[in-house]
């Protein structure tokens, strides 16, 4: 919920709007209001952003709950579920925000568990195709698919990543943990810029799944 906040509170702090924040016992409520000129711009963005957490963070989740993978490391699980999650990213996204638009508003927990049932059969047919016995070779494909069926632009520059609009990128905080690989990864990106020195992991990433698409400057 933080993450929900923080963006709508940056992305219209300029307006005559407030964006408070308070928890009541388990749950968190985010309320935003603002002059009713403005509330379908707020709206939308909200319901974008939304859409994230659930695409991202439960999706997330979800996988990790429901694949074993026994033969990979806690990095190469914590990847591959990353790759999982941003294969279908658009789509799921898509679907969220038409389930969801317009609404006064969202509880998320209700919307995943009761308005998405369609989608959570879907990412269980995808649990199921997953072998248990997905080895760091099959890992391996997944992620160099992926490279290969991305579109637009990323670019890195000291360890953070940028959209095409040169606008900072942190989905990947809705996965648990903050990662500059993770976010190349959720980014879906054709082709990567970087810029500067970047760290001996991130290049090898780069070199060894994007190979002449990642382009170092």
């Amino acid at each position: 919920m933080s993450y929900l906040y923080a963006k709508v509170r940056e992305r219209f702090s300029f307006l005559p709007a407030t964006c408070d924040m308070a928890r009541h016992g388990n749950s968190t409520e985010i309320a935003f209001k603002t002059e009713k000129e403005y509330t379908p711009y707020v709206r939308k963005f909200a319901e974008g952003h939304i859409a994230d957490v659930i695409c991202i963070g439960y999706k997330y989740d979800f996988f990790e709950k429901r694949l074993a993978l026994p033969l990979l490391n806690e990095m190469q699980k914590r990847l591959l579920i990353t790759a999982i999650v941003a294969a279908d990213y658009q789509e799921d996204k898509a679907y969220v925000v038409r389930r969801i638009r317009g609404a006064v508003s969202y509880c998320l927990d209700g919307v995943f568990h009761f308005r998405l049932r369609e989608l959570v059969k879907r990412w269980e047919g995808i649990a199921d195709y997953v072998p248990v016995n997905m080895s760091e070779v099959g890992m391996d494909d997944f992620l160099s698919f992926l490279a290969e069926d991305g579109e637009g632009k990323l670019f890195l520059k000291n360890g953070k990543v940028y959209d095409e609009e040169y606008r900072p990128i942190r989905k990947s905080i809705l996965t648990g943990v903050e990662s500059t690989i993770g976010e190349i990864v959720l980014g879906g990106a054709e082709r990567v810029y970087c810029f500067g020195e970047a760290e001996e992991e991130i290049r090898a990433f780069l070199q060894k799944y994007y190979k002449e698409k990642a382009v170092f400057c």
